[in-house]
């Protein structure tokens, strides 16, 4: 069986997400199936593998994304009659002292 801390699962009413750490600051949203939550985890049925890296704080990582968009969008807004340029960035916290905490996903017997 596998299990996740319960701050790693982001529900959204109709499905449950993980995010699993892809490197370089990337990260890739889920769909997993959940079982019992018991003493903090929960038991995951479907979606990710055994030693997957599963961002532990998915709402922290959703929110910082958030306001990271927020910023860049303020910073991007026309100046009188130019048009806003834009730039790709990639995704998640870039300070090591906002980055996500992460786990393996585990086996519990």
């Amino acid at each position: 069986m596998l299990t996740v801390p319960d701050g790693a699962v982001l529900s959204t009413g109709t499905r449950a997400i993980v995010f699993v750490a892809k490197g370089e600051g990337r990260f890739e949203p889920r769909v997993v199936q959940t079982g019992a939550k018991v003493d903090g985890y929960y038991e995951i049925r479907e979606g990710i593998a055994a030693g997957d890296d599963v961002v532990t704080q998915a709402n922290f990582l959703i929110d910082s994304e958030s306001r990271l968009k927020a910023a860049l969008a303020g910073m991007s807004a026309p100046a009188a009659g130019g048009s806003p340029t834009t730039k790709e960035t990639p995704h998640g916290p870039s300070s090591s002292a906002e980055t996500p905490q992460g786990a393996k996903a585990e086996h519990q017997h």
